[in-house]
């Protein structure tokens, strides 16, 4: 299509005095191989570098292209203009216009061509967690009042006169709270209370233990502690008796 429109240009405006000169079909016969010779030859200048060289250094590029292509178009097309007759009306173009010319159109067609490709790409696809990046971890309203120098798992809360013994992967500590606060404040860790002092998070749950009629949950690190008759279901639904 950029072709034939500037095909059609060039035969009806009559560049360097051929208007005059020349009728109009002798015009369009004339530059209709060398625009298309042209273009080409341009073509394939173009996909040598794209090729070769970058594409995310695009005004690097093109006037790279746009360098080449003036250096090997403007001289064919000087020849072929000096091969018109003269005549009172024919102009021939000084080489450096030419090279000028042909640099300006490489570089309006780069842009042309950016342009259109950046109107059809498809929107960039969001970006997947890569599986070797923790995704970052909510951390419980219960240890955001610890005060300690790395980041910890819960483990079990358990209920010492008027504190609350917060255990976690990093020791114990304790909270001046009531047990009932402590526990509302657990979330996202999943757990459950299994004694009226006692609550553990079922991921650091390793174990059950019997000790007669007695039965304790083993936690990670070796403690153990307590479970009462009227929890034991919730342990049972775990699948842990």
């Amino acid at each position: 299509m950029f072709w034939a429109g500037l095909m059609l240009f060039v035969a009806m405006t009559g560049p360097f005095g051929t208007y005059a000169s020349h009728s109009f079909g002798q015009r369009l016969l004339a530059v209709a191989p060398l625009l298309l010779a042209f273009m080409l030859l341009g073509m394939a200048i173009r996909a040598l570098v794209f090729s070769t060289l970058p594409r995310w250094r695009f005004r690097w590029v093109s006037a790279l292209n746009a360098g080449l292509a003036s250096l090997i178009i403007a001289p064919m097309l000087d020849h072929f203009l000096h091969q018109i007759p003269p005549t009172d009306t024919v102009i021939y173009p000084r080489f450096g216009e030419l090279l000028l010319l042909v640099f300006s159109l490489s570089l309006g067609l780069a842009s042309l061509r950016r342009m259109v490709a950046s109107d059809f790409d498809p929107p960039p696809a969001p970006q997947a967690t890569s599986a070797s990046e923790p995704e970052a971890r909510t951390l419980p309203r219960l240890l955001q009042r610890l005060d300690v120098a790395a980041p910890c798992d819960l483990w079990s809360i358990s209920v010492r006169d008027h504190y609350v013994d917060v255990q976690t992967s990093s020791g114990i500590t304790s909270l001046l709270m009531r047990f009932s606060d402590a526990m509302a404040e657990t979330g996202p860790v999943e757990g459950a209370q299994i004694h009226r002092s006692h609550w553990v998070a079922w991921e650091a749950v390793q174990g059950v233990e019997r000790d007669g009629v007695k039965l304790f949950v083993v936690l990670k690190g070796g403690s153990r502690l307590p479970v009462s008759k009227n929890h034991r279901e919730k342990l049972a639904a775990r699948g842990l008796l």
